[in-house]
């Protein structure tokens, strides 16, 4: 498979997604060089182009002919692509499907953040990427993956405490995939996230036919004018500082309804070895990263709510604390 060792030339079936993403055991995460080199070839379309000669392709695209052949035979070194006479290429027959795509691009650029590490162990801090960014659509693409993966578990949860709710917002909601998870339970789900990554989630089909609402607007600035029996909030927390996280927790409380609940899904740190390497990921980008339980529970209530609950989920390494507007 992708990412384990092998001879040379040995075949190999193709690989789940999971076990191409960079947040894995430090003993299980994929190569580094056929992350970056099948990154090359799917930016610079090589193989969506196959079968074909390397030098019909660097003629067809523009490109350098040398450049293309070191790429396609380096993955053909992981069967992604096979070699066919002295200057041909084929897919092999571990090419990566959609969802393996969208893992792999993600992860090689998360490669790319960690080598700005040594920059901020010297204090260089972090510039924040313009909005839209060229890679947000990529990392759109792997987030609905794993959010898919993670919707049943963390919906499971959360109407586990609130079986009569009726409504969600998802907020900061991105690829939609845990809205869409609540409106197949019956729920009626809106999706917020700022006005660019609403527009990219509009080139999906993802929540075509499922009822999902779609609110465009930053969450400091602007939420619904209603409140919801749910205000769901999966992928933000570790991504802000405890100040900021503060904030939001703040803007977001009127939204939530008389008797409803705050559900936060995230990683804890000190809980998980995969939680510990995220803040490599997370150092790269942002002040915050996965936080220790005791700091959630502590801003929370500088927020004004009270904690009810955290529940580790079975997925790796996620957890849902869930609060209460105080007096709710």
């Amino acid at each position: 498979m992708i990412g384990q060792e092998r001879s040379p030339g040995s075949s190999r079936p193709p690989t789940p997604w999971q076990q191409l993403a960079f947040l894995n055991p430090p003993d299980e995460v994929p190569d580094w060089r056929m992350v970056l080199l099948f990154d090359a070839a799917v930016d610079n379309g090589l193989l969506e182009a196959l079968p074909a000669t390397a030098a019909a392709i660097a003629a067809d695209r523009g490109l350098d002919h040398h450049a293309v052949r070191v790429v396609l035979d380096g993955l053909a070194l992981w069967d992604v692509v096979v070699t066919e006479g002295d200057d041909g290429y084929a897919p092999g027959p571990a090419a990566p499907g959609v969802d393996a795509v969208a893992v792999l691009r993600h992860h090689a650029g998360a490669i790319r953040r960690f080598v700005t590490i040594t920059g901020r162990v010297r204090g260089v801090r972090p510039e924040p990427a313009p909005m839209p960014h060229p890679g947000m659509l990529v990392m759109l693409d792997a987030m609905a993956v794993r959010g898919r993966e993670s919707a049943p578990g963390a919906v499971d949860a959360c109407l586990a405490l609130a079986p009569d709710a009726t409504s969600v917002l998802d907020l900061g909601g991105g690829h939609g995939q845990f809205a869409a998870e609540f409106a197949r339970r019956g729920l009626r789900a809106v999706v917020q996230d700022r006005p660019e990554v609403i527009e990219l989630l509009r080139r999906r089909d993802w929540l075509d036919g499922t009822g999902v609402e779609l609110f465009a607007g930053d969450f400091f600035e602007s939420v619904p004018d209603e409140a919801f029996d749910i205000v769901f909030c999966a992928g933000v927390a570790y991504t802000m500082s405890g100040e900021r996280l503060v904030r939001l927790l703040r803007a977001v409380r009127p939204v939530v309804a008389p008797g409803g609940h705050l559900a936060v899904h995230t990683f804890l740190r000190g809980t998980d070895d995969l939680a510990t390497l995220f803040l490599g990921e997370m150092l790269a980008v942002t002040d915050g990263g996965p936080h220790r339980e005791d700091d959630l529970r502590r801003w929370a209530h500088e927020a004004g709510y009270a904690v009810t609950g955290v529940e580790r989920l079975e997925r790796r390494p996620e957890w849902m604390l869930f609060a209460a507007p105080d007096g709710g």
